[in-house]
């Protein structure tokens, strides 16, 4: 799997581009956001957000291209609630966009741009994701509060803009936040104190960040480290 950078322009909108080939999606944290998907032949499809690995193989044919549609946005660029998105893929009539992987990403990426204009986003819900990712280990009322919401009100609406229950999305963000920080640790040749990392992202403690792992993705954080390492090192499948 590569990911690619985001293009400037589209920061606002689209949090990570990716190319991925081979028979089988590799082992990976699950993403709690909306995918733009182009497959092979070129149809598009919308994938809703995940809170477990996604494993199973891939389609024939060729490399699978993907745009990772920031939090809130895919209404306001899809005209579809987030939380109608099916996790397995819906088809979506933006055209074909064939080619090569790194045409049709190019070609997803036009897609967003086009509608860039027109896009509106829950603000309310936006302020609460980027304080989600601050503190992971904060509870959904204080978020909520933090903006003006009930802890209701808050649910119902951010259901609708991510596609999760914000208890939900928070339980990713602390996997994504632990699985970096391990990585902070590593790129400064220290091993990574998963004690102090569970605390620092939210967890009640070691055993709870290990059993959220395997919960999420089947493996214990230090087996999912090695696996990101190699994906990190490997070729772009084209």
């Amino acid at each position: 799997m590569t990911e690619l950078p985001v293009p400037a322009d589209l920061a606002r909108l689209v949090v990570g581009c990716w190319i991925v080939g081979g028979a089988a999606a590799p082992r990976a944290l699950p993403q709690p956001a909306v995918d733009l998907l182009v497959m092979p032949d070129g149809r598009c499809r919308l994938a809703g957000p995940e809170t477990r690995c996604r494993q199973g193989p891939l389609p024939k044919g060729g490399a699978l291209v993907g745009v990772r549609l920031r939090p809130g946005t895919v209404t306001g660029l899809f005209g579809v609630a987030a939380d109608e998105v099916p996790l397995a893929g819906a088809p979506i009539e933006v055209g074909r966009l064939p080619g090569t992987a790194q045409a049709r990403l190019a070609g997803a990426l036009a897609v967003v741009r086009a509608r860039a204009g027109q896009c509106r986003v829950d603000e309310r819900v936006r302020e609460v994701v980027a304080f989600m990712h601050a503190a992971p280990g904060a509870p959904v009322a204080r978020h909520a509060a933090e903006v003006g919401l009930s802890e209701r009100q808050l649910r119902r609406r951010f259901v609708v803009a991510v596609g999760l229950r914000p208890k939900a999305y928070i339980r990713v963000v602390r996997l994504h936040e632990a699985l970096a920080a391990a990585q902070s640790a590593l790129a400064r040749g220290e091993p990574p104190q998963w004690a102090n990392i569970a605390a620092s992202s939210g967890f009640y403690d070691q055993s709870h960040l290990l059993a959220e792992f395997r919960e999420a993705v089947g493996v214990p954080p230090n087996t999912l480290l090695r696996d990101v390492r190699f994906l990190q090192a490997s070729p772009d499948p084209g």
